[in-house]
């Protein structure tokens, strides 16, 4: 499974019923729609998601876990947090995480407040979506997946 592949079925693996809207979808990955719907045919072609039209909207689609992918997703999950384990965290001492979180905690009260205080964006209703990727994206900062 491809970085790519699992983070498109983090979310939707988290998501009720297992879908989200596409655009939603790439919102939370912070990814443009072109990015979004290039990878999702890439794993319907696989069978690890399904792509069907949006009852509420029909210009939009919504992307779906299928059996083999929430199976997949749930082989992988245990080997993902190991890895993360291993490479962040078991390096650290039981001080240096504690100073870690410190430092997280502060960085993510700074970036709540940041959001708090914009204006809405232009075209956006005011409603709060998931989207994982809006405050780095305000303040500039770039994901690398």
């Amino acid at each position: 499974m491809s970085a790519a592949d699992y983070a498109v079925m983090v979310p939707l693996s988290e998501a009720p019923n297992g879908q989200l809207r596409t655009k939603d979808l790439g919102g939370a990955l912070g990814w443009d729609r072109s990015r979004t719907s290039h990878q999702v045919t890439r794993m319907v072609k696989r069978g690890l998601v399904v792509r069907q039209f949006c009852e509420e909207d029909a210009r939009g689609s919504v992307v779906g876990l299928t059996p083999a992918g929430r199976a997949a997703i749930e082989k992988a999950a245990p080997n993902h947090v190991a890895l993360v384990r291993q490479l962040f965290f078991d390096p650290l001492s039981d001080d240096e995480l504690d100073a870690l979180g410190v430092v997280l905690d502060r960085m993510l009260a700074v970036i709540r407040q940041y959001t708090a205080e914009q204006p809405p964006e232009e075209g956006d209703d005011g409603k709060r979506r998931p989207n994982r990727g809006q405050a780095n994206r305000r303040i500039g900062i770039e994901r690398h997946v």
